[in-house]
């Protein structure tokens, strides 16, 4: 009945997940990739948020700090960044953004939030 108390639910979060980044992170889409060129090679992100990026390379050292350019293709923009590597998975390479400009964060954030807007219309369209 309606007026008895409901159970409480406790929810977990599993203390096992490593996952240090702040900001909601998505995978670009394949066929647009966000492109990372870094000392004069290209690299496609593999997910990017807000606070930092991810892509395949065993050629920086945990620690490494670097610039890299972006180009988003959403905004067809390039912007520079700068990044510390901070985890290294097999070839993924985990990086952070430092001392981001706030044009850079603005058009990382529109382009995160126009990717999301674009997955949730294609699954609701299903």
């Amino acid at each position: 009945m309606f007026w008895k108390k409901k159970k409480k639910v406790d929810l977990e979060v599993d203390s096992r997940h490593e996952d240090s980044r702040s900001a909601f992170r998505i995978a670009p889409d394949k066929s647009n990739p966000v492109i990372l060129t870094i000392q004069g090679r290209s690299y496609h992100a593999l997910n990017i948020s807000g606070s930092g990026v991810c892509f395949r390379s065993n050629n920086f050292p945990v620690g490494t700090k670097c610039t890299a350019m972006v180009r988003l293709p959403s905004k067809d923009k390039i912007f520079p960044v700068n990044l510390e590597i901070v985890d290294l998975q097999r070839d993924l390479c985990r990086c952070r953004f430092i001392n981001i400009h706030p044009e850079a964060e603005n058009l990382l954030h529109s382009y995160i939030l126009e990717l999301q807007k674009g997955k949730i219309r294609k699954n609701i369209s299903r």
